[in-house]
């Protein structure tokens, strides 16, 4: 099915421009993602039998995992709500202060200069919107 879906991917790129490498096009990382995706589905195809089955494999840390997908999903509907910083910052501290269960000021300095720098470099530097609160942040 990887496979498959890589060929598809690939060959609807075909409509984007691809560039060189030094100016990429918009379908340049559609056609590595599409290369990866089948590179990963023939090894998975020609070495995946040596694996174990997944039935006898332990799922302790799957509480964890479900917990961290809806905070992820919980994430996405309020990134345009309360906009990116709030939503980095609360997912941090949701991250590191409620499931790894860090320190207090440790938690709020990596939640806040996270926040704020990864939106000075996304949204100023390198010119990409990202939501903004409704109060401006």
């Amino acid at each position: 099915m990887l496979v498959a879906l890589a060929f598809y991917v690939g060959w609807e790129n075909r409509a984007f421009p691809l560039g060189s490498l030094q100016e990429p096009g918009p379908g340049y990382m559609p056609l590595l993602l599409a290369l990866f995706l089948g590179a990963m589905g023939l090894l998975i195809a020609l070495w995946g039998k040596n694996s174990a089955p997944v039935a006898s494999m332990n799922w302790t840390e799957f509480s964890r995992a479900v917990v961290i997908l809806a905070a992820c999903a919980v994430a996405t509907l309020a990134l345009e709500r309360i906009g990116y910083r709030l939503t980095v910052i609360a997912l941090l501290v949701f991250f590191l202060g409620v499931v790894e269960r860090r320190r207090p000021l440790p938690v709020a300095l990596v939640a806040l200069g996270f926040s704020f720098a990864s939106f000075w470099v996304i949204g100023d530097l390198l010119h990409v919107p990202l939501p903004r609160s409704p109060w401006g942040l």
